[in-house]
């Protein structure tokens, strides 16, 4: 019993936690000008979901684990429950991956980024979101189909049965490793493209401050030559301020570098919890463990998901910096 309390308090508190963040990112991401577009939409779809799927540890984890008793019809609204959870899981998924195409095609073809993603378009990339999601849980609303949590082991876990197998084994397991694995790969071409923007605005840098030392030299010369006398011609401010400026000496991350970097640690994070769920918690086999590792995981990912929002958007950081959530 003591170990049944002390496993629903670290949910909760996970999900509160978790519940909290994605609030704040939701309130924001509606009253964020530079977010309303198909980017901040699918964050938006995003944090949604993450909500959704921290309700469900909030609420529903403690009451199967300590309250609601065993039977036919509490096991049948479980496996909804299930259902609905992996409803807002696949949705997270496509998130990922619908953003992981955004940032390739801002970064590859900004000139043609704003004809892919017109109004039309947005509206149906975030509406096919939410059908895909839809269309991968149809196979639960079969009898054999169950995902269920399961308060003896403290997770949520599939029925035995050829159905399930092949929704959790292949489906689940397989088709959303190979989805963030090509994530993961787009980001890296997209990081090869930052790096080489990187390189370029560095080597322009340092041609203008060789260009700047230059005419400040002839100026310099000038000027001294004009003193004794020599006629030769000074060249004024107004033409060496022409050559001087355009641009410091420090490259200041856009903000297309700074959301590849909030979707490659999205993708990252998502990455770690299959792996978790999938692979490291075949190498344990006590029940808290295990738990650790597939619960947990699944719940801190949702959690950790909303705060990389938070943390690479500066509106959203100074409504927790500032403690002015309330007041906007």
């Amino acid at each position: 019993m003591l170990e049944d309390i002390f496993v629903c308090i670290m949910f909760a508190s996970i999900g509160i936690i978790a519940v909290i963040i994605n609030v704040i990112c939701i309130v924001k991401l509606f009253k964020m000008m530079e977010m309303q577009n198909i980017f901040g939409y699918i964050c938006l779809t995003h944090c949604i979901a993450n909500f959704s799927v921290s309700i469900i540890y909030v609420l529903w984890v403690p009451l199967i684990i300590l309250i609601l008793p065993k039977n036919d019809f509490i096991y049948y609204f479980n496996t909804k429950i299930g259902q609905l959870g992996m409803f807002w899981w696949y949705l997270s998924i496509y998130c990922h991956v619908l953003v992981c195409i955004n940032r390739f095609i801002a970064i590859y073809l900004p000139l043609k980024y704003n004809t892919f993603f017109n109004d039309l378009r947005t509206k149906i990339f975030i509406c096919a979101l939410w059908i895909i999601a839809f269309i991968h849980i149809i196979p639960y609303f079969f009898p054999t189909c169950d995902y269920y949590f399961d308060a003896e082991l403290y997770l949520f876990s599939f029925s035995d049965s050829n159905c399930s197998h092949i929704l959790g084994n292949i489906i689940d397991f397989r088709l959303t490793t190979i989805y963030v694995i090509i994530t993961i790969f787009i980001d890296f071409l997209i990081c090869i493209k930052l790096v080489y923007r990187f390189k370029k605005i560095l080597n322009s840098t340092e041609i203008k401050t060789i260009n700047k030392k230059t005419t400040l030299f002839r100026f310099n010369f000038n000027k001294s030559i004009c003193k004794y006398g020599n006629p030769r011609k000074v060249i004024h401010k107004s033409q060496g301020r022409d050559t001087v400026t355009t641009g410091g000496t420090k490259y200041k991350p856009t903000m297309k570098t700074k959301f590849f970097i909030q979707a490659f640690c999205q993708n990252f994070i998502f990455l770690i919890e299959i792996l978790s769920f999938y692979v490291f918690s075949t190498y344990f086999t006590t029940k808290l463990s295990v738990m650790a590792f597939t619960s947990c995981a699944w719940e801190l990912c949702h959690m950790l998901d909303g705060l990389c929002l938070m943390i690479f958007n500066k509106e959203i950081r100074k409504t927790v910096i500032r403690c002015k959530f309330c007041y906007k």
